[in-house]
């Protein structure tokens, strides 16, 4: 069966708050932000446009924006999150994955929730519920969204019809329930697969930031690993900008890590962290990486860690404006010269990391310098220089999958890139990984 990819954007600017008789609210895709998705593919439903939408059964909620992202104040028990993707043809046994942020206020405590898909004519549980259905509970951050990730395997096809999920809210007290993302990476998408039986099944966590949650990279790697006969599941926390020494301090990345029961860990720090690494202002960088392996470890004791390296910056950067690296700048302004004289850096210093620490390596940068170097005709990055273009996540996963399973990819899987470029690509992660 064809693959379908789709990738679902819940901004609204521009709609205004619903009155309180308002039964439900369409969440339209014609932003700026999603307009770039729908003409480069990544969401192309075969009907049309799909939606998100807030049902109330007793229209107590106000629907709006918050902070650009969808909002319900009011929501009750029995009110939910509707996801609806027009689709021609998806066959019995398909696997789908599932990608869904959200927050839910007041944050105190954790508010329970029923993740949902339609089966047929049946509802059914993304996850493990109990007996009243629920299977995820909010952050108790007023800040960050819980990511909810997951794949389902559909026991009846859809032919020429419409693919729902919705997340439910269980409570008996109201809360605000809020949709959360960007067009970058941050926002509630699906991606379809087919009806195959991997051979393995393998859980892994993913703590990074922005160049982390840039173009789906997790479920990039998911997907290339899918067509190659694996399994991954997994959970994953990302924050922009975010060093590990960060992550080790903020409530939701802790309680990811606590999750436990993954098999690997990817960890990537704030992009240019690894140039700080044995200069005079290191911020203890080795040091905080040691004490998320501990972590990791802790609850996952099995766990293998793999650090993810990161690439140099387009054109060098000494411009950068970012306060918390004024100091690296100044310290050493050579380091910012050229992309080559970064890249160089952040290679020696993040192998030496992963050696001093015993852990794995995802040596993203090397390939990154190889594709640079024989093809600049692809463009790894988006217009700042600094944050992957799909062609680079692309890359990045394709170098993750070879790290996990160390064997040459079988399947030709271009995942909405161009078949060529993605075929050296993979050659690329083959040649640094595996030769």
């Amino acid at each position: 069966m064809k693959k379908i990819a789709l990738t679902i954007i819940a901004l609204a600017l521009s709609l205004s708050l619903a009155a309180q008789s308002q039964k439900h609210i369409d969440w339209g895709f014609s932003t700026k932000r999603t307009a770039r998705y729908i003409e480069e593919g990544v969401y192309n439903a075969s009907k049309g446009k799909g939606k998100i939408e807030f049902v109330g059964k007793k229209a107590s909620a106000t629907v709006g924006i918050k902070k650009s992202y969808p909002a319900a104040e009011g929501a009750r028990k029995g009110d939910y999150w509707l996801m609806t993707i027009p689709v021609d043809n998806i066959e019995a046994g398909t696997t789908i994955d599932v990608w869904f942020p959200f927050l839910a206020e007041p944050s105190d405590t954790p508010h329970a929730f029923a993740w949902e898909y339609l089966d047929g004519n049946k509802w059914k549980p993304i996850m493990k519920a109990n007996k009243k259905g629920i299977n995820c509970y909010s952050t108790t951050s007023n800040k960050w969204p819980r990511f909810l990730w997951h794949s389902i395997r559909l026991d009846k096809g859809i032919s020429n019809g419409e693919l729902k999920i919705r997340l439910r809210h269980c409570d008996q007290s109201a809360t605000m329930s809020t949709l959360y993302g960007s067009s970058v990476g941050n926002s509630p998408k699906i991606a379809i697969y087919d009806n195959s039986t991997p051979k393995d099944h393998t859980r892994i966590l993913f703590i990074g930031n922005s160049y982390t949650f840039y173009n789906e990279y997790p479920m990039l790697l998911k997907e290339l690993a899918w067509y190659e006969g694996h399994h991954i599941e997994g959970a994953t926390y990302q924050h922009g900008g975010y060093t590990i020494r960060q992550h080790l301090a903020n409530k939701v990345s802790r309680e990811t890590v606590e999750q436990g029961g993954f098999d690997y860990a990817f960890l990537q720090d704030q992009s240019l962290s690894a140039l700080r690494i044995g200069s005079s202002v290191d911020k203890n960088v080795v040091g905080e990486m040691r004490k998320m392996v501990a972590r990791v470890k802790e609850y996952s004791p099995k766990a293998k860690c793999i650090i993810e390296q990161t690439w140099g910056r387009r054109d060098g950067n000494s411009s950068t404006k970012s306060k918390s690296l004024q100091d690296l700048v100044q310290a050493y302004p050579e380091y910012f010269e050229s992309y080559e004289a970064m890249q160089n850096v952040i290679i020696a210093n993040s192998t030496a990391m992963a050696e001093e620490l015993g852990v794995g390596l995802s040596p993203v940068g090397v390939a990154w310098e190889i594709v640079r170097r024989e093809r600049p005709d692809i463009n790894l990055y988006v217009k700042d220089g600094s944050h992957p273009s799909y062609a680079g996540s692309y890359l990045a996963a394709a170098v993750g999958y070879l790290t996990l399973f160390k064997e040459p990819f079988k399947a030709d899987t271009p995942i909405r890139l161009n078949p060529e470029v993605a075929k050296y690509l993979r050659s690329v992660a083959e040649r640094v990984v595996l030769k």
